[in-house]
């Protein structure tokens, strides 16, 4: 008897696939795209991986700037 509701079932939810949803259709969960606490964990990371692009580009626009003025 299960197997048969069970293959009743598929062949009903194939039949149905493809159909417009309707008003009891169970709603499918979406999950959140990054969770708060992950989101604040890279915090940090973020802002030192900044502050490190920051430092690196300061060092070679002095490096630019002390060529450029020692050049004959």
């Amino acid at each position: 008897m299960s197997y048969i509701l069970d293959a009743l079932r598929r062949a009903d939810a194939e039949r149905s696939r493809g159909d417009v949803p309707g008003l009891h259709t169970p709603a499918i969960p979406v999950p959140a795209a990054v969770s708060a606490e992950r989101r604040t964990a890279s915090a940090p990371l973020t802002l030192l991986a900044g502050a490190a692009l920051v430092v690196a580009a300061l060092a070679a626009g002095m490096t630019w700037w002390v060529a450029q003025r020692s050049a004959p």
